[in-house]
């Protein structure tokens, strides 16, 4: 299956940063015929969780909204981080994160039962490519360095999804 489509992961309670980052997707999204995905695209019903495994499994970029909320959220440990992860070791997956709020977490391993071989993982969220410091999430900066960081950010989401496809080498 080709993989092609950007997932952005993230704590409901930190759509606000979400929003922030979407504005600068956007325009990058249908310029690039970019499939971006979030679960404010899937049915609330039985066959959200469908659409969630269909999503991951066409996910060539998986971008992690990194906070308290998220690195506490049960689903996003039960059963978003999992198949993510699980999923970024297909050769052309990659796992980014954004740090949107202070968490101390990042650096602690995070334990996980991989969903595809059952054997038992543990990740630091600091072992992905970090979009902005940890140390300095976005919540941390004034508004013109938070552009500048999501710039940035939007810029290599969009390089890492079109690496090695047929529309970036003809470029």
């Amino acid at each position: 299956m080709a993989r092609s489509g950007v997932l952005l992961a993230y704590s409901h309670r930190d759509r606000d940063l979400l929003g922030e980052l979407q504005v600068h997707l956007k325009p990058l999204q249908k310029a690039w015929m970019l499939d971006l995905w979030d679960d404010l695209r899937v049915d609330a019903g039985p066959r959200g969780g469908e659409e969630l495994l269909r999503a991951v499994e066409a996910t060539r970029v998986a971008v992690l909204l990194v906070s308290p909320n998220f690195l506490s959220s049960a689903f996003v440990a039960e059963h978003g981080l999992p198949a993510l992860l699980a999923g970024q070791e297909h050769p052309r997956a990659a796992v980014m994160c954004v740090y949107l709020r202070p968490a101390l977490d990042v650096f602690a391993e995070s334990r996980f039962v991989d969903p595809i071989t059952g054997a038992e993982r543990s990740v630091q969220m600091t072992s992905f490519r970090g979009l902005n410091d940890p140390l300095h999430p976005l919540a941390a900066l004034e508004q013109p360095a938070r552009y500048e960081v999501l710039q940035a950010a939007a810029a290599e989401i969009i390089k890492a999804a079109h690496r090695g496809s047929p529309a970036a080498v003809s470029q």
